[in-house]
């Protein structure tokens, strides 16, 4: 099983996903729950920055998957 990480460091806060490959949709609704928290230092633009991590692993896969061959990770 791949695991993937995205994190995001501001202002002395960091936050680190870690997840299967696979599980993209999960993780993102992950973090945009954490974003709507009001108690939380994290905000909707860091959703969209980690949102946008997660997209650019699972595309990254796609490119590197030979032609014809489907991922099963």
């Amino acid at each position: 099983m791949t695991l993937r990480t995205v994190s995001l460091s501001k202002d002395g806060d960091s936050w680190v996903f870690r997840y299967p490959a696979g599980q993209e949709d999960r993780i993102v609704e992950e973090i945009m729950y954490l974003a709507d928290d009001r108690g939380s230092a994290f905000d909707w633009m860091d959703a969209a920055t980690l949102s946008f991590q997660v997209t650019e692993l699972a595309a990254r896969d796609c490119h590197t998957q030979p032609e014809g061959e489907i991922a099963t990770d």
